[in-house]
Parts: C-alpha cells; sequence; structure tokens
C-alpha cells in the first residue's frame, strides 16, 4: 500500500496467527488489524514434496548410447548360441506345391473305364412341364394311371372349402346410412327428463351440506361393521410408553 505503514509486534515463532497493525491514509481508513497465518513445524513438513529414490535414474538423453569395447569382444556362450537358434520345422512337415504340376507318361497314355466314362457325361437336362426338381436334378413324373384317375365322393367332399357358421356377420363397412326411422324419432317423456342437467335452483340459501341428520347421528354399528373395523393382528404395533 503506498504511503501506509506497517507496524509489527513482537511475533512469537510458535504463534499460528498474529494481528498487524496498519497506519496510513490508503482508502480513507485509519488503522486496519491483518492475521497473517503461520505454518507449524508439522505442517511445513507434510507441505515438502515427496522425494525420489536414491537409485532412481532419470531418462537416457537420447535412446542411442556407445556400446561399451568389453561387450564388443565377448564371447558367447553355448546355451546363448543354442537359444539363439531359429526353430526347427516339424520332421513330417512339407512345403506348399507349386500351383503347376508336371502330369507323367503313365497318365498320358492310360485307358478311361466304362465307368469313368459314364460318370463324365453330363447331366440331361429336359423340360419336365411344371416338375420341380431337387437341388440334385432328380424329378418325379406323374404316372398315366394318376392322370386318369377319378376322385371319390369322400375325396371331393373333403376338398370343398369350411363354409362359416349360420351367425356369421362380415364386417360393418365405416359409413352407413341413417334409416328414416332414426333421423324422425321423437324422445319419450322419460328420456328427456333424464337428459336434462341437474338444477341448482332448488337448492335452500341456509343449506349446509357439512351437517349430520339426527337418523346418523342415532344409528348402530351392526356386529359385522364392528368386525370389519377392527385392524388386523400383525399391524398393530404397541405404542411406546415414555415415564
Amino acid at each position: 500500500m503506498a504511503d501506509t505503514a506497517v507496524e509489527y509486534s513482537s511475533m512469537p515463532k510458535s504463534a499460528a496467527s498474529t494481528n498487524l497493525t496498519f497506519s496510513g491514509r490508503s482508502r480513507g481508513f485509519s488503522s486496519r488489524s491483518v492475521t497473517i497465518i503461520v505454518a507449524t513445524p508439522r505442517v511445513q513438513e507434510l507441505a515438502r514434496h515427496r522425494n525420489a529414490v536414491s537409485t532412481y535414474k532419470g531418462d537416457r538423453p537420447t535412446p542411442i548410447w556407445g556400446v561399451k569395447r568389453s561387450a564388443l569382444s565377448v564371447e558367447a556362450t553355448p546355451r546363448i548360441q543354442e537359444l539363439g537358434r531359429h526353430k526347427d520345422a516339424h520332421p513330417e512337415y512339407k512345403m506348399d506345391r507349386s500351383a503347376y504340376t508336371t502330369v507323367g507318361r503313365a497318365s498320358r497314355s492310360t485307358q478311361p473305364t466304362p465307368r469313368l466314362e459314364s460318370l463324365a457325361q453330363p447331366k440331361v437336362r429336359e423340360d419336365r412341364h411344371g416338375v420341380v426338381e431337387t437341388q440334385w436334378g432328380q424329378y418325379f413324373p406323374v404316372s398315366n394311371a394318376a392322370k386318369k384317375a377319378q376322385p371319390s365322393e369322400r375325396l371331393e367332399q373333403l376338398a370343398e372349402s369350411k363354409k362359416y357358421h349360420s351367425h356369421y356377420r362380415g364386417e360393418k363397412p365405416i359409413q352407413w346410412p341413417v334409416s328414416s326411422s332414426a333421423l324422425t324419432a321423437m324422445a319419450s317423456l322419460r328420456l328427456q327428463q333424464l337428459s336434462r342437467p341437474s338444477s341448482r335452483t332448488l337448492i335452500k340459501d341456509d343449506y349446509d351440506p357439512y351437517k349430520v341428520s339426527l337418523p346418523a347421528k342415532r344409528a348402530r354399528a351392526t356386529p359385522r361393521l364392528e368386525e370389519l373395523c377392527v385392524p388386523l393382528p400383525r399391524k398393530v404395533r404397541q405404542k411406546k410408553v415414555i415415564s
């Protein structure tokens, strides 16, 4: 602060806080007390950063470093040489064959058997006239007897479609015409009376909806009603009595 004198009183080092008194004309005040917090030795010890391990080594300046002369002239042991050899392939391992194979002379001069010639012939694809073939090309022709057969009466009866129920009714259309009788119908007196909204004009000015009538006050509960009013024993909890 400009033009401000700071007066320090005797501050004990073991004190947790110290009051300072400022006097001057700064900001229009004459004196003010400020508290300075003094950390104890224990707090200072806990505030120190954690030291690294004595065996800690920092990062290398570069990933490239020189090799020692002793490492250059060292001789590998038999064990190191054994571990340094590559892994051998399996004794029964065979390399990949070439895509180009050589046909021998015996294969060139051989004659196919009749069975091999029959298997080498392509399958005959004929039009089956609607007969469905399987994925193996097999077909199932219809015999002449099946083509000329006549169905029996029982078979014709089973082939008939199932009829609807006698009381079955189809779906109603979304729009349908209103009958003339419904358009010219007149509501009865009872229907008009029921459709009339409740009137509030008959209520008296001194009517009290919360007043209990005399018969309701004199009414007595039946034994069955008293039985139903009793709470369940498993839900009853005794009240605590504080003496």
